[in-house]
């Protein structure tokens, strides 16, 4: 059980590092209203010469005004009011800057919209997107010292800018902010973060633009900054939790996801980018969807109705909790199909038959040996989504119940000093949680659905292919197409992992780190097929069950 007068004294401990590390600046700032930044935001007061970048040398920037008054603007992150510096003439950047700028009449009142622009200095070539946070540092720092806020009321406001690899502006929007995550939004220095795009910050609502680059989608209501915490060198010094920051490979996860996206399965889509806050470098962090109706309705309907549950871990009046929660939705439907799964006789083939309309098999058998082919540990007692849709116009697969891969960063060995031989197999069945009771009774009643999951299994390996199924339906899982995501993902992030290094571990070695930790991701590629093989042989021929 984690004391939580540790808990509270590490969150100031953590807070005070964070605020040695990168200065915060000034206390909270005024905001400008809603109302008042949706009917000026079209008014181009002020332009910028030249426009907000991501370049290697020093610069100097012009602003010129196209309305009568005075232009004000800050470098803090903070809005610019009638008490900020006047623009007096070209701003030298030598170091990476927000420019926050607003044109007042003669009156001091403003006039039009905010104008935000960020100048990033980079000292390397940038072959990922960077994403510039700007906001006064107080609502940063309220964040960063009561960690544990959730909800609404935790949300504070930002302006958010994407540059395309090659330094070129993406998109330049208000948004709002709060702090994404469970057991890391405590402990880790680092935050995760979500960002909500909605027209109450004066924006355009939903961002529209082509983020990712396996998806069709371009439309976000939200989106993740996932720092990945205990696959980082920040997983130390925790209370009652062991060291992981020697083990820290960043990639896991995306790679994770990826695999089940080539086993032809929906996904949290992601890519990875180099996030700022107020012009400080805050690191390598991984851009995703996060899983929940609005992302449900953007491959569906948009009136679709879905329902998300999830395994979900925090804090609740001083005590830790790891509970099935509704994060859309109802929970009355998976409720319903639970108490089924565990009533059913399943030596009944009928039974079998209405398992297979309830649940997308192929979804399933597809999840479940992948989590436990990368050895995921933090699994099935934590970290799973299970969702469908509910509303009359939903068509199979949509209405059977699927499950999506999320927060996998305990696999391929990590928090288990690099095992490869760990029997994860075994919970797929696990009559102790929730998720894999579906396959619990059923492997128990009948034997046919035992063989039909190691088959497929064998199949996603590429060790086995008796029914002739195309290619692109089998070998997901083989050595060579493994360790070619692991690959692609670690020649994307091996650039970055000196800078994150020095802001986050100065005193690691942490491209030695991060290299042997892929050298270990390959070796256990190598060598899980023929151990979960040996795994999978032991549930087909075990008997621990009179299935028929």
């Amino acid at each position: 059980m984690i004391n939580l007068s540790k808990l509270l004294k590490l969150s100031l401990v953590i807070l005070a590092a964070v605020i040695a590390a990168g200065g915060f600046g000034p206390s909270l700032g005024p905001d400008v209203s809603p109302a008042f930044a949706r009917e000026n935001a079209q008014l181009n007061t002020i332009t910028f010469s030249p426009e907000a970048r991501v370049t290697s040398q020093p610069l100097a920037v012009t602003l010129t005004k196209q309305a009568a008054g005075t232009i004000r603007y800050t470098t803090n992150g903070s809005l610019p009011n009638a008490n900020s510096p006047t623009y007096t003439g070209p701003i030298p950047i030598n170091e990476s800057t927000v420019i926050r700028a607003q044109l007042f009449g003669a009156d001091g009142n403003p006039v039009g919209g905010i104008f935000t622009q960020s100048y990033i200095l980079a000292n390397y070539e940038q072959t990922i997107p960077v994403i510039s946070l700007a906001t006064d540092w107080g609502h940063f720092n309220a964040m960063f010292a009561f960690p544990e806020q959730r909800g609404k009321e935790s949300e504070r406001p930002i302006n958010i800018e994407y540059f395309e690899p090659g330094g070129f502006p993406g998109f330049n929007v208000p948004a709002g902010i709060r702090i994404h995550g469970n057991f890391s939004r405590l402990f880790s220095p680092k935050k995760s973060f979500r960002i909500y795009f909605s027209k109450s910050y004066g924006g355009p609502g939903n961002l529209d633009y082509p983020v990712f680059e396996d998806t069709p989608v371009t439309k976000f209501d939200k989106l993740v900054l996932r720092a990945g915490f205990q696959d980082t060198f920040t997983h130390r010094g925790i209370p009652e939790r062991a060291d992981r920051h020697l083990q820290a490979k960043y990639i896991s996860d995306q790679v994770v996801r990826n695999l089940h996206r080539d086993m032809g399965q929906p996904i949290a889509h992601g890519r990875w980018v180099l996030l700022y806050l107020n012009g400080q470098f805050w690191g390598i962090y991984n851009l995703t969807e996060r899983i929940d109706l609005q992302m449900l309705r953007s491959y569906s309907d948009k009136d679709a109705e879905w329902d998300v549950i999830v395994q979900e871990s925090g804090w609740d009046e001083g005590a830790w909790y790891n509970r099935e929660e509704v994060r859309d939705g109802g929970y009355g439907s998976w409720l319903e199909n639970q108490n089924w799964v565990g009533s059913a006789d399943f030596t009944v083939p009928e039974n079998i038959g209405e398992l297979k309309w309830r649940v997308n098999m192929e979804n399933v058998f597809s999840y479940m040996f992948l989590q436990a082919y990368v050895q995921h540990t933090d699994w099935p007692s934590a970290n799973w989504v299970v969702y469908r849709r509910w509303d009359e116009r939903g068509q199979p697969p949509e209405i059977q119940w699927r499950m999506m891969v999320w927060d996998t960063e305990d696999s391929f060995g990590s928090g288990e000093d690099n095992r490869v031989d760990i029997n994860t197999i075994v919970r797929v069945h696990s009559p102790h949680d929730s998720i894999t009771r579906i396959l619990e009774k059923p492997f128990i009643g009948y034997c046919g659905m035992k063989h039909e999951f190691v088959t497929r299994a064998r199949e996603y390996l590429g060790v086995e292919n008796k029914f002739g199924k195309p290619p692109t339906e089998v070998g997901q899982l083989s050595k060579e197409r493994v360790k070619a995501e692991i690959m692609t993902q670690a020649e994307i992030v091996r650039p970055f992992i000196p800078l994150e290094a020095e802001r986050w571990a100065p005193d690691l070695p942490g491209l030695q780190i991060f290299d042997q930790n892929v050298q270990n991701m390959l070796h256990f590629a190598d060598v899980r097929e023929e151990v979960i093989l040996h795994h999978l042989d032991e549930l087909r021929y075990q008997t621990f069950t009179e299935c028929k």
